[in-house]
């Protein structure tokens, strides 16, 4: 009889940055405290504030991503942990609470969901999300409905968890901000089941600053919708 015990799951936690030093550390501190014996891995896309030095002080791995843009971050954080059971992502900027993050993991964790989204709900009176911002994501929501024609919630939360086989079923080509809206495209066309979870979305730690765009990142984000629609309708043909 085996009396062995079985092996904890392999669970990774990964941060892409760009110029986050002001917030890493503290973004690093409360995932280790809240996801314990997880890895704490930063994607450093050329800092220059000394990113990549806060975060090894404060004891995370980092991972050196020379491409520039968040999707470059994100795909070598799928490429680097593809055989964890669970890859949490996160923003760097301290928005997104750690200790939200056991509520994500679990049902990656007990085969109910494939990718697990941290809704963001702006805490009242804070101002973690500008109006312009939010407007952005109600359009862009509705093209996606529009156009993918699935139901969809926070398209463009940072702050989500996935299972080995999410990483390993998608092939992800964004190089910017519109890696989240592809994840998101990805789990509908492969009928990978998603979960949402209402997290608090706070203001960034001071000393950091908002790297995306509205109207450029947006505009990529909808061509980015458009042209998965026409390849999916491509491959039912």
């Amino acid at each position: 009889m085996d009396t062995r015990s079985p092996e904890p799951p392999r669970i990774a936690v990964a941060i892409p940055c760009y110029n986050e030093a002001a917030a890493v550390a503290s973004v690093i501190a409360g995932f280790r405290a809240s996801l314990p014996g997880a890895e704490v891995v930063v994607f450093d896309n050329n800092s220059t504030d000394g990113t990549a030095e806060e975060a090894r002080r404060a004891g995370a791995e980092v991972v050196p991503v020379p491409e520039q843009g968040k999707g470059h971050a994100v795909r070598a954080a799928f490429a680097r942990l593809a055989d964890r059971d669970v890859v949490v992502l996160v923003d760097g900027d301290g928005t997104y609470p750690a200790e939200a993050a056991p509520r994500l993991v679990a049902p990656v964790l007990d085969g109910t969901a494939d990718m697990v989204v941290g809704a963001r709900r702006p805490e009242a009176g804070a101002g973690a999300m500008s109006p312009v911002r939010g407007l952005g994501n109600a359009l862009i929501r509705s093209a996606f409905r529009l156009l993918v024609g699935r139901p969809s919630g926070d398209l463009l939360s940072g702050y989500r968890a996935f299972s080995r086989r999410f990483v390993d079923s998608v092939r992800l080509t964004s190089a910017g901000f519109e890696i989240e809206t592809e994840l998101a495209i990805a789990a509908s066309m492969l009928g990978l089941p998603t979960l949402e979870i209402p997290v608090p979305y706070r203001p960034r730690i001071a000393g950091t600053v908002s790297k995306l765009s509205p109207l450029r990142d947006g505009l990529r984000i909808v061509r980015t919708i458009v042209a998965r629609r026409k390849s999916g309708l491509e491959v039912r043909k």
